[in-house]
């Protein structure tokens, strides 16, 4: 390490998204994109940074967000003005809420029954690199097929829809039959009947009833909690279904709260959860 460096505050970098390469000549720089999503021209510049104070290469993070490797210290304060022109700053890393990763959502994806990046970009501005005594990771997908994975993060969000059976409107042709891949519907005396046991709530039975006999009777986000992938990993627990939007954004303020009373120092929330009790811990998450 460089005799200018060895009086950073190398950690305190690492906070900002700066993190220390083993060759401690370097830093990689790592950005802060919601969702994933990124322009044509913020992509352009992205590429003239690495070229410019990098070694031409960047790295797609597993929470889809990038890191441009290969950065000397003293380049740091150009790197950052740069980024943050392109609106791709630099983002977080250590203990504290990490890049928000959604699914695309609606109107990309046919199966998608809410606006994941809208909702990724709104829950960044709310809770983005919030301090903690450990990392969290939130994911927002947009149906029950689950592609941002939502049960392995600390906290996850679906969006998802139940239907309803209109009998006047349905004229048993099947089709709802057909589409249901949990087997959760029949024809009964030749109207379609559902058996919400077995439903997940995907709403691809209400987008493909021609008649209008299959409707959305609500909407809303599953939540899950206690998720976690690493050493030790963790399946979340589903805390509520059908929740609003507000109650999404007050439901992740309980959780960080919860964690930054009860937490200790590098526990990850599902650890937290099974310490204190799924219960008590519920209990002071739901809004």
């Amino acid at each position: 390490m460089s005799l200018a460096l060895e009086k950073v505050d190398v950690e305190g970098l690492k906070k900002s998204g700066y993190i220390l390469q083993r060759d401690a000549e370097y830093f990689t720089v790592r950005l802060r994109i919601p969702g994933g999503r990124l322009t044509s021209k913020q992509l352009i510049s992205l590429g003239e940074v690495a070229e410019r104070w990098g070694r031409g290469e960047v790295h797609l993070t597993a929470r889809q967000g990038v890191e441009i490797p290969w950065v000397r210290f003293e380049h740091l304060s150009e790197v950052t003005r740069a980024l943050e022109e392109n609106e791709t700053p630099p983002g977080s890393c250590g203990p504290r809420v990490r890049n928000i990763s959604a699914c695309p959502g609606l109107p990309f994806c046919s199966h998608a029954n809410i606006d994941t990046q809208a909702l990724a970009e709104k829950i960044d501005r709310l809770f983005f690199d919030v301090d903690l005594p450990v990392k969290v990771k939130i994911a927002v997908t947009g149906c029950p097929n689950s592609c941002a994975k939502p049960q392995v993060n600390d906290i996850g969000i679906m969006g998802v829809v139940k239907p309803r059976i209109i009998p006047e409107a349905c004229n048993g042709c099947g089709r709802c039959v057909k589409i249901c891949r949990e087997g959760a519907i029949k024809l009964i005396g030749g109207i379609a009947q559902i058996d919400y046991t077995r439903c997940v709530y995907c709403g691809e039975c209400v987008r493909g009833c021609p008649t209008g006999g299959d409707v959305a009777d609500r909407m809303g986000y599953t939540i899950f909690v206690g998720g976690n992938v690493g050493r030790h990993p963790r399946l979340a627990q589903k805390l509520l279904d059908f929740a609003e939007e507000e109650a999404v954004f007050k439901i992740i303020e309980n959780c960080l709260k919860l964690i930054r009373e009860e937490g200790a120092w590098g526990e990850r929330f599902g650890h937290l959860i099974e310490r204190i009790g799924l219960g008590e811990a519920f209990r002071r998450i739901l809004p």
